[in-house]
């Protein structure tokens, strides 16, 4: 086996809290190490020179790629390993790192991001962190940058592949005011790459990101909502312009899609969410996140309209959702080159079998749905809410109450479970507990429809008697 070289490339300013911990992970893996320095203050340069890296000036222009190019253009290894300066690679042995760099059909390969900090759910999929140093293969974009366009079009020419592997990176997540000030820099460049780029749809998604907050496969209907999905909505009218064999090329454009329609669910503008879903059907008619996001639409459009279950067009959704959830169980899908959560395949179909069993009145095969997601992931809180519907629609009110107050224990950013949980202690005259309730509805969801209305009625004159 042909040892490979390995450059590792860092961009770095006042990380001296971090980059010795970053390189020494990868000491016994790498051959040299390049450190792009854009301006430290502090003593980063010294600690990675005393790790044995060749540190770099470079001047900052609020632009990520070009500070990638630069270690790129710095780096002579075979391969290119890059980390961030508050990252560290998980303990690999070198002869298992070798056998991957040795692999002739491979091209780059997706490492596993695990964040340190609990709860945070943020990063779920692979990134292309290791690839072969090859010729013409850059960074793209000024922020939330790519180089996996490159080198899509380098698999194209030669038939190797961009891999899944086990090897892992561990951010460290930030503290507060440091993810607070990378947010303000990221809005600040995005909004710069949109003027500077008018017809480029990449932007306005990521923009769209920075304010989203997600739990599983929702979109939570928190304050800045409505502004998200204008610049999602903008970035997929865009992306439609484009040759629709170029779309299925971009990997984040599924992506798009589910997050627009699930903003939309979030706000309870159904038909419009399931409007996009039919247009992301034409583009990526097999993909998972679009089957499971249409999946997401069709349970909606089902619980609200019930009277017409008996209805042909009931019928129609549920055969749809059968045929969608069945297809991504059954792997009978394709991603378009775009890694994924492996929930989305074990763990949320589960939760959408259980809504539909419970819809049809099947509660005890609902109940062994959500009790075998649950078994999956024991804090899923879709899991728990599930059964408590399903205690609710069996008459046992005060189990299902338990089970919405696990459920937000779980995860308070359940907003469905503050809501059902909210309703139903005003069935059982626990109108305080309600109220309480509501309170952390009115805080945690303010651009929720139901807080929109309550809002409203609240601010109507009172009529003359």
């Amino acid at each position: 086996m042909k040892r490979q070289t390995v450059s590792l490339c860092i961009i770095a300013r006042d990380e001296e809290a971090n980059i010795g911990m970053a390189i020494k992970s990868v000491l016994a893996l790498v051959h040299e190490i390049v450190v792009i320095d854009t301006g430290s203050r502090d003593n980063t340069r010294i600690i990675a020179e005393g790790y044995g890296a060749r540190v770099v000036d470079a001047a900052w222009e609020d632009d990520f790629s070009v500070a990638r190019n630069t270690a790129l253009a710095e780096a002579h290894g075979d391969w290119i390993l890059f980390l961030d300066a508050d990252e560290i690679l998980q303990p690999v042995r070198p002869v298992e790192f070798q056998r991957l760099l040795n692999d002739p059909g491979a091209a780059a390969y997706r490492l596993r991001m695990i964040s340190a900090q609990p709860g945070d759910t943020d990063q779920v999929e692979g990134r292309v962190r290791l690839f072969r140093h090859l010729p013409g293969v850059r960074y793209r974009y000024p922020i939330f940058e790519r180089v996996t366009p490159d080198l899509a079009d380098w698999c194209a020419r030669t038939g190797q592949a961009i891999l899944e592997c086990d090897v892992a990176v561990m951010h460290d997540g930030c503290d507060p005011d440091r993810r607070a000030r990378a947010r303000e820099r990221n809005l600040r460049i995005l909004r710069k790459a949109i003027a500077a780029h008018p017809d480029e749809p990449y932007f306005h998604y990521r923009l769209a990101c920075e304010s989203l907050v997600r739990l599983d496969d929702e979109i939570l209907p928190q304050a800045g909502l409505e502004a998200a999905i204008g610049h999602l909505a903008t970035a997929w009218r865009k992306a439609l312009r484009l040759d629709v064999e170029y779309r299925r090329t971009l990997p984040w454009l599924a992506d798009l899609c589910a997050r627009t329609a699930a903003g939309l669910l979030a706000l309870d503008r159904v038909e419009e969410a399931r409007a996009v879903m039919a247009e992301a059907r034409r583009t990526f008619p097999d993909h998972p996140l679009v089957l499971l996001q249409s999946v997401a639409v069709a349970c909606r459009l089902l619980q609200d309209a019930s009277e017409q279950w008996a209805g042909v067009s009931a019928a129609s959704l549920v055969g749809g959702i059968r045929a969608d959830l069945a297809a991504i169980r059954e792997g009978r899908t394709c991603t378009y080159g775009a890694a994924l959560d492996s929930r989305l395949r074990d763990l949320y179909p589960l939760r959408y079998q259980g809504e539909l069993a419970l819809l049809e009145g099947r509660v005890s095969e609902a109940v062994g749905l959500f009790e075998q997601a649950l078994s999956l992931d024991p804090s899923y809180s879709f899991g728990w809410l599930g059964m408590a519907e399903c205690s609710r629609f069996a008459g046992d009110r005060k189990r299902a109450l338990k089970l919405y107050l696990r459920t937000v224990t779980e995860n308070p950013g359940n907003h469905r479970a503050w809501l059902r949980g909210c309703d139903l202690m005003h069935e059982m005259d626990f109108h305080d507990n309600a109220a309480s309730w509501w309170r952390e509805v009115e805080e945690r969801f303010p651009e929720h429809p139901a807080v929109r209305a309550a809002r409203t009625q609240s601010l109507q004159p009172l009529q003359p008697a």
